[in-house]
């Protein structure tokens, strides 16, 4: 069971977040196209937007060599590296609720949390 500071310092991280609350609407994504789409859409920061840049190549080696390994060790996903598919983890369910709250107090939340 993941303790409250756990939980807090996993979703410090913008793409963290959006993994995770991209992840509450659907069972699985392709990564990193499916945070790359949430960040446009929700005006997010331009390196979430942007795409086919260097700020791209960044997002993606963020993802694959700090952030998807943050959330597959706490069991938060499940990462098919060779297919680029994260799924929900086997602990998914503990957060969800909070990314959920989150989410759903989207205008409520400061900054660019949600």
């Amino acid at each position: 069971m993941l303790g409250a500071s756990s939980v807090f310092e996993l979703l410090a991280a913008d793409y963290r977040r959006q993994i995770l609350l991209t992840l509450c609407d659907s069972e699985h994504i392709e990564v990193p196209d499916a945070i790359l789409m949430r960040g446009a859409r929700h005006g997010q920061s331009p390196a979430m937007a942007t795409s086919g840049t260097t700020a791209d190549s960044t997002v993606t080696i963020e993802l694959y060599h700090t952030h998807l390994p943050k959330l597959a060790q706490a069991g938060l996903i499940e990462w098919d590296r060779d297919a680029g598919v994260v799924s929900r983890g086997p602990e998914f369910e503990q957060i969800r609720p909070m990314i959920c709250l989150l989410a759903e107090n989207e205008e409520c939340v400061p900054g660019d949390l949600v």
